[in-house]
């Protein structure tokens, strides 16, 4: 299977794309078939995991630079961070870079994503060596009953579990999920979540950390 025979799928305003490899040596991916071709970064990120893995990929490079601190381009990072999200949600490993900043959120928040190639900022090399240390899959996950959403963090030390019923929080879980935007949430649920670090602002956007797992590494009851 190739590239072309899924659907494209819109670029986002800066045109980005990712590209999609078979496995992650480096030795495998100089072999013809082991580059699957690239997609572009949208506004879908679920959707383009989704297409990623059922072309065979494993392995995932992205290119743009997510900058995690509030002066950067918000809309490319919140679409690196959503697309690495929803990849780490398929157990694919990903090569992408992110840059901390002194009046930015601390590494550990987006410390459930697959790690970084590259770390820049103050502190980088050492917020990398620990993200790599402590670094599982379903550190932050979500998942779906009938009525309620239950969150199981465990990011910063310890373990949380909160369990949501309340219909607009569960509304406003779908609408950051999907990208719909800030518009769609009310203030005071949106600023419960962003107290929780469970929601992260950059600027005009706002990206929600935690991802629904698409594929268990461990039996349920493990994770």
């Amino acid at each position: 299977m190739t590239v072309h025979d899924v659907a494209p799928l819109p670029d986002t305003a800066f045109g980005a794309r990712f590209r999609l490899w078979r496995h992650r040596d480096a030795s495998v991916r100089t072999l013809s078939d082991a580059h699957l071709g690239d997609l572009p970064i949208g506004p879908d990120a679920a959707e383009q995991a989704r297409q990623a893995y059922e072309l065979g990929a494993r392995f995932v490079s992205v290119e743009p630079v997510a900058d995690l601190g509030p002066d950067g381009d918000s809309g490319q990072t919140v679409a690196v961070l959503s697309l690495v999200r929803e990849l780490t949600s398929r157990g694919m490993e990903v090569d992408w870079r992110a840059r901390l900043a002194p009046d930015g959120p601390e590494w550990w928040v987006f410390g459930h994503l697959f790690p970084p190639s590259a770390l820049d900022g103050p502190g980088g090399a050492e917020a990398l060596a620990a993200w790599r240390a402590k670094y599982h899959v379903g550190r932050c996950f979500l998942r779906r009953g009938p009525g309620f959403v239950q969150i199981r963090d465990r990011r910063q030390g310890g373990f949380r579990r909160l369990t949501i019923s309340d219909g607009t929080y569960l509304a406003a879980i779908d609408a950051l999920l999907s990208g719909r935007g800030t518009d769609a949430v009310p203030a005071p649920v949106l600023d419960a979540f962003l107290k929780q670090r469970l929601a992260v602002r950059f600027g005009s956007e706002v990206w929600w950390a935690p991802y629904r797992l698409q594929r268990w590494p461990l039996p349920s009851w493990e994770v």
